[in-house]
């Protein structure tokens, strides 16, 4: 048998999952090719020639149709509701940039689209307190819990300088989970938490979520928040509290409404404690979307999917994060992605 193909050099900045696949591809007889400037894309040839593209945790291995329907939100949760799948109600709302120059080309589909003047009735008839967050948005980007029209005013405002399409969105309770499924099986399943502070009685929330904070950058999570950030003092001032607030000693306050590690959650390995049901849930909503490949997730209330929710379905889930947790869970991720690639490889 030939040796196997080395894999091309790669800078020095490389994301993780390039390390890992860099790893993997040669034992495989696969050619890992990187562009060198910051080693985020590239390609794997398999040994029959055979070439995979990717871009960051997008693989070739989702049909571009589906990956751009699981990229919208609203698009996603309709297929998923028609595969008779728990989703929360949403309505989606467009800016005026994008109503008006629809309004040049098509005056009647124009004159159709919801705007922000619908959000209020929507949040009244669905209750208080909802979500809004950018149509295409991922890793937590934008997403803001509003109790009241003011604050969805303000959340919606805010959101259209940058966004052209954004999604308000029923709250449903129940524990936040991520399932990792590829070709109908489930591959693990991280249940995840917002980022919290855990008062000491003495110290106000500012300085221990700068701590906190400190302590992403340390490890090299690098999580994308800042004390700064609008959505903590309007998600504390839900609770009554603000930065300056010193919680009881052993009081947990959560200073995001989501759980997205980007975001500064946590997570833990809970593969072998959710009930079938769960996986069951997760496959049927990859398969609803057309996803081999997919990070679903879940709300559930308990361990199994009784008042489960399908919150949104990732085409190329990032689980960088969840490999800094520990040797276990680190060994899972590097099994995920041996099966991933085996799945491009063999066809």
């Amino acid at each position: 048998m030939d040796a196997a193909p080395p894999s091309v050099a790669r800078p020095a900045t490389s994301p993780l999952w390039v390390d890992i696949l860099a790893r993997l591809c040669g034992p495989r007889g696969a050619r890992l090719e990187v562009e060198p400037l910051y080693g985020y894309a590239g390609a794997i040839t398999a040994a029959d020639g055979r070439r995979f593209i990717f871009k960051g945790t997008n693989f070739d291995i989702n049909g571009a149709g589906a990956a751009a329907l699981a990229k919208d939100k609203d698009y996603a949760s309709r297929f998923l509701a028609a595969a008779g799948l728990p989703v929360p109600r949403s309505l989606l709302l467009h800016s005026p940039r994008r109503v008006a120059a629809l309004a040049l080309k098509n005056p009647a589909v124009a004159a159709r689209l919801p705007q922000a003047g619908a959000a209020a009735g929507f949040a009244r008839e669905v209750g208080w307190p909802v979500f809004v967050k950018p149509n295409e948005g991922s890793e937590g980007d934008g997403v803001t819990r509003v109790a009241d029209e003011d604050g969805l005013r303000r959340a919606l405002d805010g959101l259209f300088a940058f966004h052209e399409r954004v999604l308000v969105q029923q709250a449903v309770a129940g524990a936040d989970h991520r399932v990792i499924v590829l070709d109908g099986a489930v591959q693990g399943v991280f249940r995840r938490s917002p980022l919290s502070v855990t008062g000491d009685g003495r110290h106000g929330i500012a300085e221990l979520a700068q701590a906190v904070l400190g302590g992403f950058s340390a490890g090299g999570k690098g999580a994308r928040v800042m004390l700064v950030d609008p959505r903590i003092a309007a998600h504390l001032a839900a609770q009554g509290l603000t930065l300056e607030s010193v919680p009881q000693a052993g009081a947990r306050i959560e200073l995001l409404p989501n759980a997205n590690l980007s975001t500064g959650g946590v997570a833990q390995d809970v593969t072998e404690r959710v009930g079938a049901h769960v996986g069951d849930l997760a496959i049927r909503a990859a398969k609803a979307l057309g996803l081999r490949f997919a990070g679903v997730d879940l709300l559930l209330d308990g361990s199994d999917a009784t008042g489960a929710w399908v919150l949104e379905v990732n085409s190329a889930p990032g689980l960088s994060y969840f490999h800094r947790l520990g040797e276990a869970e680190a060994a899972r991720v590097e099994a995920i992605y041996a099966a991933l690639l085996d799945a491009m490889l063999d066809g």
